[in-house]
């Protein structure tokens, strides 16, 4: 199964403080009691770091030759039991040992005054983009364009993952401090680049920043 990814940022500001690029470089114990966190599935087989890289190279090839898309594969919208519906973010994927079973790391999007919501939940309770307006449900979130520069950005940070070896919680915390709902446009998640590739958690890691077209 091929997931794909989505969207980033919006203020220009270097003195912006993200809560990623925060999270990336400050202590463990700060945040202890502010994320709640998903433990890994039990009897499931996650991605590891190298093959996280490779899927988001495959699929950027394809989104890239109009063959896949972007928010038709990172996109989803869950409608599952008394949970109210919501469209979000699916950041990985996790096969059940023993079963067909499939698990997808679900990104919620973000409501005011709501608590931030990452876990691991079973494929079967989600639609993607086209099975929703299958059932009359409009798509709400990103752009095509928006959603593919994230992941563009994804692909260099687990570059970054893969050759400084992330953890299980490393990846974990990066997804739930990374600030979807404050990177609306393509030319927002190209400006975030400079803030969180500058922070010392990527020290000694070659990067490069595109410049925003005017």
């Amino acid at each position: 199964m091929h997931l794909r990814m989505v969207s980033l940022l919006l203020s220009t500001s270097p003195d912006h403080n993200y809560n990623a690029a925060l999270r990336l470089y400050g202590p463990p114990a700060m945040f202890q009691d502010d994320l709640k966190l998903p433990a890994k599935p039990c009897n499931a087989i996650t991605e590891t770091n190298n093959e996280t890289l490779r899927r988001l190279s495959h699929d950027l090839t394809g989104i890239n030759n109009v063959e896949l898309s972007a928010i038709d594969g990172y996109r989803m919208f869950r409608h599952a039991g008394g949970d109210c519906p919501s469209w979000g973010y699916c950041l990985e994927a996790a096969r059940v040992e023993g079963s067909e079973e499939v698990l997808i790391l679900f990104r919620k999007d973000e409501e005011i005054h709501e608590e931030r919501f990452l876990d691991w939940l079973p494929l079967s309770s989600f639609y993607t983009v086209k099975q929703a307006l299958f059932y009359d449900v409009a798509y709400a979130g990103l752009s095509e364009e928006a959603v593919q520069e994230i992941l563009e950005l994804f692909r260099d940070v687990f570059e970054f993952a893969m050759k400084t070896e992330w953890s299980y919680e490393k990846r974990i915390e990066f997804y739930h401090s990374f600030p979807f709902e404050e990177l609306p446009t393509r030319e927002s998640v190209i400006a975030f680049r400079r803030t969180l590739f500058s922070c010392p958690a990527f020290d000694g890691f070659e990067w490069t920043f595109p410049e925003i077209e005017e």
